[in-house]
């Protein structure tokens, strides 16, 4: 209207005045100044949306509720439910729920890191912000194809910027490859001397020494995930990552912190499901699963104190714990798999054991992404592979365990390890070379716990620990715990053409079909 109306004021001016002015005015008087463009836009603004994104404060499908919690945190053992909804505990099929990683995380978390990059790629004023958006549009390209396989990747995001709403999907090799290749290149490019980030990057305000060690640790994760269907490639990456310079203590360890008292939009969103507006815990749909419970008291771990109380006392003595087993229902009475049936059953469900909100589900707590503990069992791991990591297997491994119990802190200060109880732990439990694999992957799923993304990857891909998988009559993936999340069924209508390649490609959308780096 604002147009429309200079126009008609224009039309009374003379003739020549308005064609002397015309061409000097036209594109101001057509241009939208309510719209935002890459001209309008602050850059930075994307990057703090894609980082708080990718912890998973989304309003609208929950993504972190469906995926992380109701599949992954249960097929994966470490908690139990026996609500029938939350879907993963007994590997029923939701094609919504195990779909909304997808259908959320490319029109905000892809979006938004797409828009960054396209923003600052060619302005070398924004040489860092450019170069940490790299590194971060690994952290969230590299977790939509570990759950899906082959995805969108190279067309991503680009809707908005050249009008490509049905991106092909890419060959999942390639897109490790690319995103290895990114790492490095965003890692060496990284420049004291350029442009200063600060506040508006969520994870390490702008660090930029933090930034190239997480770069080379998540290469160091990227290059182990292909361990077991290209070693040569993987000892590769692997090593190079480990020249670079990693994560080298839990104060370089990866995460958001949130702000309580923000509202949906900055609330830890686990703590937020858990304890918050959903209270998951309180309303008993999910209880600490009798396998993590187990393995922790079964092993004197000293965590287990500040994971754990019993949902109906409070109770928090370790020896006391009870973990549900996971694959029962409440069904009653004639139901053969009622929860109260179950051996050992304690009486009331209430005296199984629960999370503690106090720790671990905070509305201000943070949300990890990729740690030093996580970075370290992986040299172990690699150390193990007889591969040229620096250091030996065991050395990793010690550095690894301790990290993993030391950085509880970061969720509460009142959740202290002590070097006595790591040592003696460690002194318990030494490092054997014949049972290595296990150790580490083992220790690497405690020490991935609430990020269950990872702690489903790693455990696909190295088959560590041995999970005994739920029978359970209907509707349970033939008794087997699902490989990957399923594609939204829109996709198939709006993507035809490149939904079926991807099918015809790798593999029938369904719970059983595995990714590229995780095939026999």
């Amino acid at each position: 209207m604002k147009a429309i109306k200079k126009y008609s004021i224009l039309l009374a001016i003379p003739a020549l005045t308005f064609m002397s002015s015309c061409t000097k005015k036209f594109e101001d008087l057509n241009t939208d100044k309510n719209s935002a463009t890459s001209e309008t836009t602050v850059p930075l603004y994307n990057l703090t949306r894609a980082q708080l994104e990718f912890t998973g404060n989304n309003d609208y499908s929950f993504e972190t509720w469906r995926v992380n919690i109701i599949y992954l945190s249960l097929m994966m053992q470490q908690m139990s439910s026996t609500v029938g909804w939350y879907s993963g505990d007994k590997y029923s099929r939701n094609d919504g729920f195990s779909a909304s990683l997808f259908t959320v995380g490319y029109p905000s978390q892809v979006k938004y890191i797409v828009d960054l990059l396209n923003q600052t790629k060619t302005n070398p004023i924004y040489q860092n912000l450019y170069n940490i958006g790299r590194i971060n549009r690994v952290l969230i390209m590299h977790r939509l194809t570990d759950m899906y396989g082959m995805v969108p990747y190279t067309q991503a995001g680009l809707g908005y910027i050249g009008g490509n709403t049905t991106p092909i999907y890419d060959d999942q090799k390639a897109i490790y490859t690319d995103m290895l290749n990114e790492l490095d290149a965003a890692a060496k490019a990284l420049d004291p001397n350029k442009d200063a980030v600060g506040k508006g990057d969520l994870i390490y305000q702008g660090d930029l020494t933090k930034w190239k060690k997480l770069a080379y640790s998540l290469m160091i994760r990227l290059g182990m995930r292909m361990s077991k269907v290209d070693p040569a490639a993987a000892q590769t990456w692997v090593e190079k990552g480990a020249a670079g310079g990693t994560l080298s203590n839990i104060n370089d360890n990866a995460y958001v912190s949130h702000v309580g008292s923000g509202g949906r939009p900055t609330v830890n969103r686990i703590s937020n499901i858990l304890s918050g507006e959903w209270d998951g815990i309180g309303k008993g749909n999910v209880y600490l699963s009798k396998t993590f419970v187990d393995f922790m008291q079964s092993n004197q771990d000293p965590r287990l104190q500040y994971y754990a109380e019993i949902k109906k006392t409070q109770d928090r003595t370790p020896a006391n714990q009870i973990g549900m087993p996971n694959g029962y229902d409440e069904n009653g009475a004639n139901s053969p798999t009622d929860i109260h049936k179950a051996p050992n059953f304690p009486g009331d469900i209430t005296l199984y054991s629960v999370l503690r909100k106090d720790i671990f589900a905070k509305l201000d707590g943070i949300t990890s992404i990729l740690t030093y503990a996580q970075t370290e069992l992986l040299l172990a791991e690699g150390a193990q592979r007889g591969w040229n990591v620096g250091g030996t297997a065991q050395q990793h491994y010690t550095n690894g365990v301790t990290a993993a119990m030391k950085q509880l802190v970061q969720y509460d200060a009142s959740a202290v390890i002590t070097d006595a109880q790591v040592s003696q732990y460690l002194t318990a439990h030494p490092y054997a070379a014949a049972t290595g694999l296990d150790q580490i992957n083992t220790q690497y799923w405690a020490a991935s716990f609430l990020d269950w993304y990872e702690v489903f990857s790693n455990w696909r891909r190295a088959d560590y620990p041995k999970l005994v998988p739920v029978v359970y009559t209907g509707d349970n993936n033939g008794g087997q715990i699902p490989r990957r999340m399923l594609y939204p069924a829109t996709e198939a209508s709006a993507n035809s053409k490149n939904y079926n390649a991807a099918i015809t490609a790798q593999g029938t959308n369904n719970f059983g079909t595995r990714v590229w780096w995780d095939k026999q």
